[in-house]
């Protein structure tokens, strides 16, 4: 995974911070914006790194993010929010890994036995798209529990996660980040339309 300091968002932001952009300019930063945030979340998620490394990287990230702040002349510009937005996510990540570290039992497994699923999520998908298409299942009322009644968010979630072996943390922070895109809403769900429309007109 790269370097989140050096990600094309934040490459965008150094080179336009002060001044107005073009319209195909800000397609490309809100694009980036939104690479940027899955990325965040799949560092948290995903990663094989220790707490203390992940610590360690994401507060390197927030200080570059800060030096950036301090050089906002124009404050409501398109940029500056989108540079507040993803402090504001790069800081609730760091509060996450903390807590984590503070109180390792939270994070701890269940201790009840649980079959391993032989699914695993291909390696260009991220938990995110994952959250996708739960959000899209939960809201639309698609998944039922046995007795006929809407599924919660947190119990689909668990489900597909288990059949995915991805782990999802905080699902409700995760689809706050999601429906608050500014491009690519139904990113993963577009590419399994695709995918359909394709096959079907083989």
């Amino acid at each position: 995974m790269e370097n989140l300091d050096k990600s094309q968002f934040i490459v965008l932001l150094e080179t336009s911070l002060n001044r107005r952009l073009l319209s195909p300019e800000q397609k490309t930063l809100d694009a980036a914006y939104e690479d940027y945030i899955d990325l965040l979340h799949g560092l948290t998620v995903q990663s094989c790194k220790s707490s203390l490394d992940l610590l360690h990287e994401l507060a390197r990230l927030q200080s570059c993010l800060m030096r950036l702040q301090e050089r906002i002349v124009e404050k409501e510009s398109p940029q500056v929010l989108l540079l507040k937005s993803a402090l504001l996510l790069t800081n609730f990540e760091i509060r996450l890994v903390f807590t984590r570290v503070r109180y390792p039992s939270i994070a701890a497994p269940v201790s009840v036995e649980v079959p391993k699923s032989p699914l695993f999520l291909s390696e260009q998908f991220t938990p995110t798209d994952i959250m996708e298409l739960a959000t899209a299942l939960q809201l639309s009322g698609a998944i039922r529990r046995i007795d006929g009644t809407r599924i919660d968010l947190a119990t689909l979630v668990d489900v597909l996660s288990g059949t995915f072996n991805v782990r999802i943390n905080n699902p409700e922070q995760c689809r706050h980040t999601l429906i608050n895109r500014k491009l690519r809403l139904t990113h993963f769900l577009d590419i399994l339309r695709n995918n359909l429309i394709a096959y079907s007109q083989r």
